[in-house]
């Protein structure tokens, strides 16, 4: 040992001292120590197990692993979902009910009061769609949306027989030759 060091109460005082306090040399406690050293030996078979012999997926296989489960789990859900209507309504209250969602979900903010179109929305009156002229067509665009032109998907906020319901009553606006009729866009349908 040095000579610098004194001994008081079986613990080691340095002779470092700064406004009374003094140094110890205590070592830490021996739990801390097992921690540690698990903590080496834990970092050593981890190093070995993924990056020497490669026995473990890489965060590339992980992710692909993680995305062909959730994909599994999507597939359950949509199997267990109701078949989709392949034709409108035509009930009244349906029609009622779809207008009410017209206008309650804002979707006259893009389309019009009169689904006439403006400088966002497409015309829903004309003889002409962008995506689909059917009843099916008209409920996938009101599920999934078209981000591209900024139309929320309503999948998650409205219920299957809302988006029927919908899709009956915008489908019904065919034809109804609104003022100020947004010109046509897409591909006429037969």
């Amino acid at each position: 040992m040095s000579s610098n060091k004194k001994y008081q109460k079986g613990k080691v005082i340095e002779d470092h001292e700064f406004d009374g306090i003094k140094e110890l040399d205590n070592p830490p406690p021996s739990w801390l120590m097992y921690v540690f050293y698990l903590s080496i030996f834990f970092s050593v078979l981890y190093w070995g197990y993924y990056h020497a012999f490669n026995e473990g997926p890489n965060q590339y296989e992980e992710y692909e692993m993680e995305v062909a489960a959730a994909s599994a789990v999507m597939d359950a859900r949509s199997a267990q979902l109701p078949p989709e209507v392949s034709i409108a309504s035509t009930d009244p209250a349906d029609f009622e009910a779809g207008k009410a969602l017209f206008m309650g979900k804002a979707c006259f903010a893009c389309h019009g009061m009169n689904g006439e179109g403006n400088a966002i929305g497409p015309n829903l009156t004309d003889d002409f769609s962008l995506h689909g002229c059917d009843f099916e067509s008209t409920i996938k665009v009101i599920k999934t949306g078209v981000p591209e032109k900024g139309m929320t998907p309503y999948e998650g906020q409205l219920a299957q027989k809302e988006i029927e319901q919908l899709a009956t009553y915008i489908l019904s606006l065919k034809g109804s030759k609104p003022d100020n009729a947004k010109e046509a866009q897409g591909e006429k349908c037969k």
